[in-house]
């Protein structure tokens, strides 16, 4: 007599929701984390005169990097997630596109270059004008998380 295990094609499909639920559970995670980020930047920057717009944001673990635009200007935003929460790291334009700048602010390398892909992949679909504007915002400049942003405003920061 053949003996089949009849209880492989149920651990299989065990297996398949676990992974679907998974990947559910990934996507809220960083649906999650979004919308903190966009939270804590719109906190920091955003003026009834001066409405601040934050995307793309793309998360790789603790590390995330988001563009932003505030009037006429933008820039980008790397971000740390530390003790659950999420603080600004740097603000820049172009330079945080690249897994060099990112590797050389402490983001393993393997987390940049997700980082950089992902980034590249989201901004593609942006429209160009807007990408234009990620650009304008020159230099590296850290913001310490332990101080407060105020002194952003004033070193050529969102404004």
């Amino acid at each position: 007599m053949q003996h089949r295990n009849l209880a492989l094609p149920y651990v299989a499909l065990a297996l398949l929701g676990w992974m679907a639920l998974s990947g559910a559970i990934h996507a809220v995670r960083a649906s999650d984390d979004g919308s903190a980020i966009r939270a804590i930047m719109l906190v920091e920057w955003d003026k009834p005169d001066a409405k601040l717009s934050v995307a793309p944001i793309v998360v790789d673990g603790d590390y995330a990097v988001t563009g932003w635009v505030q009037g006429n200007r933008g820039g980008r935003a790397l971000l740390h997630k530390s003790s659950g929460k999420w603080a600004v790291m740097l603000c820049s334009g172009d330079p945080l596109k690249h897994v060099s700048v990112l590797v050389e602010a402490g983001i393993p390398a393997d987390a940049a270059e997700r980082l950089a892909r992902n980034l590249a992949a989201e901004e593609s679909r942006l429209p160009p004008d807007q990408v234009a504007l990620f650009s304008t915002f020159e230099g590296l400049m850290k913001v310490n998380e332990n101080e407060s942003h105020a002194g952003h405003h004033h070193n050529g920061g969102h404004h």
